[in-house]
């Protein structure tokens, strides 16, 4: 494939960034929100379920941000 496929180019701050992020692990707050934010998403619109009710099930679950399992 050529170099200059399309004649796009990445800014080479953002893959040098890219590169660093590899190698870093998320934190247990960022876990849960990642977490939060993949229950929320099946969540019909009209359900009335708040981010932060599932923020508060999803802690309650495992007693805790970085709690074991019940």
């Amino acid at each position: 494939m050529k170099d200059n496929f399309l004649g796009l180019k990445t800014d080479q701050t953002l893959l040098n960034k890219l590169e660093k992020a590899v190698d870093r692990k998320p934190s247990q707050a960022e876990i849960l929100e990642q977490r939060v934010s993949y229950v929320f998403g099946f969540m019909k619109p009209d359900s009335g379920v708040t981010r932060e009710q599932v923020r508060n099930v999803i802690i309650g679950k495992d007693g805790g941000i970085g709690g074991a399992t019940k």
